[in-house]
């Protein structure tokens, strides 16, 4: 077992392997491909592979090492993602730059894990540009891209570049049932996810994700009155604070593994910052994620309705509600109506990553849905 066996096979993942495992690792990479990808997860692998302790370069997949870089836990790792809508420059400038010159604490290579680059502004890629000129010999940075037309020229040419593809749905199926899925379970996470690889295996391998999903999907049947649309706003912001409150307490977890690691006297407090400033981000960028669910979910929902009605079964993404999206398809709500309830769901998540107000933004867009397709209207319904 290695760190690389979760992975879906590739020329881009197998080379990343071999350069790794062979000792030949430029100071910056560039991974690029579409959403879903594997660019995250083969940029896990690769920080592992370079710091295990039993593989070196090749990532046992068991140590403590391993285990902690795969769960975003091990300290000499740092995970940069966008705050809202950028990465602004101060991120840059406060929290990579000063820790990209500094001695890895515990392993022996400190990688900087820079998720939607492309959504670090002008400034901040200028920022980072001469820190990836002139990189510490025991620093490494991997920047992950969906759309590297928003790179300067600059950071790119300092960068190797690896391509990945959208994995198959059959390969991501693969994967699941490996992961220990059922095949119905594997089966509606790949349709569900889309190509994404990272998504499916939540919903495939975590209840809490599952559980989620199920009662997003719940949602349209509720929606009776703009009084039953507000309940269910509140509902989903509740959800997403408790998923942020059980984040904390993972969180407070890791400080505390941490702490029993490193110890608290002076010079480990680098690390200790280091740690809580990420943790900061993690917490806001998780609430934006769980609102995002569920406004996703809506979304594919109300599509599914429209292709249904139009006999395109194929096209169904929620292949587990066939019987509810059949009910909603048989109603005399107009496909304008249901495509324009999906539109509204898409244009609220482009608003919460512009920073908008999560309350206002969830419940104006549940209330109009509620209004766009009454849940009285649908098929089977009751009063």
């Amino acid at each position: 077992m290695t760190v690389w066996d979760s992975l879906a096979p590739s020329r881009a993942i197998e080379g990343l392997r071999r350069q790794a495992a062979a000792g030949e690792v430029a100071h910056a990479w560039l991974l690029l491909g579409p959403a879903g990808s594997g660019k995250r997860p083969a940029a896990l692998a690769m920080a592992a592979a370079l710091n295990c302790d039993v593989e070196p370069g090749i990532g046992c997949g068991e140590c403590s090492v391993c285990l902690r870089t795969l769960r975003r836990r091990f300290p000499d790792v740092h995970h940069i993602a966008p705050e809202g809508p950028l990465i602004p420059v101060d991120v840059v400038r406060e929290t990579i730059v000063p820790e990209a010159a500094r001695s890895p604490f515990e392993g022996r290579t400190k990688v900087f894990v820079i998720e939607e680059a492309e959504r670090m502004n002008p400034a901040a890629q200028n920022a980072l540009l001469k820190t990836l000129e002139e990189p510490q010999p025991d620093t490494v940075f991997v920047l992950i891209s969906d759309d590297e037309d928003d790179l300067l020229e600059t950071i790119r040419s300092r960068c190797r570049v690896m391509r990945l593809d959208a994995v198959p749905e059959e390969r991501v199926i693969e994967l699941l049932k490996r992961q220990g899925a059922s095949d119905e379970a594997a089966l509606v996470a790949a349709r569900v996810a889309e190509g994404d690889l990272e998504r499916a295996l939540l919903l495939a391998t975590d209840p809490s994700t599952a559980e989620r999903r199920r009662a997003w999907l719940g949602v349209p049947r509720r929606l009776s009155s703009p009084l039953d649309a507000q309940d269910v706003a509140a509902e989903i912001l509740a959800e997403a604070k408790e998923a942020v409150h059980s984040l904390e307490e993972q969180q407070k977890a890791e400080l505390e593994e941490l702490t029993e690691i490193i110890g608290t006297q002076r010079g480990t407090a680098p690390a200790r910052n280091a740690l809580t400033k990420r943790h900061k981000r993690e917490l806001r960028r998780h609430e934006e994620q769980v609102l995002g669910e569920a406004l996703d979910s809506l979304a594919s929902f109300y599509r599914d309705v429209v292709a249904v009605r139009a006999g395109a079964h194929e096209a169904v993404t929620n292949i587990d509600t066939i019987a509810e999206l059949e009910g909603w398809a048989g109603t005399d709500i107009s496909d304008a109506a249901f495509v324009r309830a999906m539109q509204r769901c898409i244009e609220a998540r482009a608003a919460l990553l512009r920073n908008a107000n999560p309350s206002l933004q969830i419940e104006a867009t549940i209330v109009e849905i509620a209004a766009l397709a009454p849940a009285s209207a649908r098929v089977g319904a009751t009063t």
